[in-house]
């Protein structure tokens, strides 16, 4: 019942390699853009009930309700900046405790590092890339942005994420004591990192 936290760098290949890694290990994915969904879908859902009948394949889902997805959806959507509202810190710190509760799930973000710093059986991962990576990723998102441009973008994301974790956690987001590993996905291959991994959780945490 292994729990994995993941905080990557802005476009350095972590949600795919956090959804990769939950197909190979048949874990569940906790992100912000899943949560995002459900406050999509309930607005034009009649109930919740209905929504998490159609859906109740997911385990992560019980754990939301309306508020709870509307409140991650404004940040999600740039309504308002993280620290802009105690009550995302409150419902994300609230939310990830109880899934974690759960086991078997993969956590992308949310501060995961540091709420569940010593909860027992999880791996903290942190995901880089080195910057030209970066900035080709953004750009191929991104067509109209020059490399000036998409290196300013990557630079204000990492701000941000970074001072969430600074302002609700006093820590730096790039303190190595905080995470078992850091992968480097520019110097070791996507492929090479998921197998990895999945071998240590098989012989470290499920043993």
């Amino acid at each position: 019942m292994a729990v994995i936290t993941i905080s990557r760098e802005f476009a350095s290949g972590g949600r795919l390699f956090a959804r990769k890694l939950g197909e190979q290990l048949g874990y569940s994915v906790l992100e912000k853009e899943l949560v995002a969904q459900v406050a999509e879908d309930l607005n034009i859902s009649e109930s919740e009930a209905t929504l998490f009948e159609k859906n109740s394949g997911s385990k992560l889902l019980r754990f939301l309700d309306r508020y709870t997805s509307h409140t991650v959806k404004k940040v999600v959507d740039r309504t308002y900046g993280r620290l802009d509202d105690r009550s995302y810190y409150d419902v994300t710190t609230k939310l990830v405790l109880q899934v974690a509760a759960e086991g078997n799930v993969i956590i992308l973000g949310w501060g995961g590092q540091c709420i569940l710093e010593h909860h027992p059986n999880t791996l903290h991962l942190r995901i880089v890339k080195d910057l030209p990576d970066r900035i080709a990723l953004v750009r191929e998102n991104h067509p109209r942005l020059d490399e000036r441009a998409a290196q300013e973008y990557i630079e204000r994301e990492d701000r941000e994420k970074g001072g969430y974790i600074e302002h609700y956690f006093d820590r730096s987001v790039n303190d190595p004591h905080l995470y078992h590993m850091t992968l480097n996905l520019t110097k070791v291959n996507t492929a090479e990192a998921l197998k990895m991994i999945t071998e240590y959780v098989s012989k470290q945490m499920n043993a």
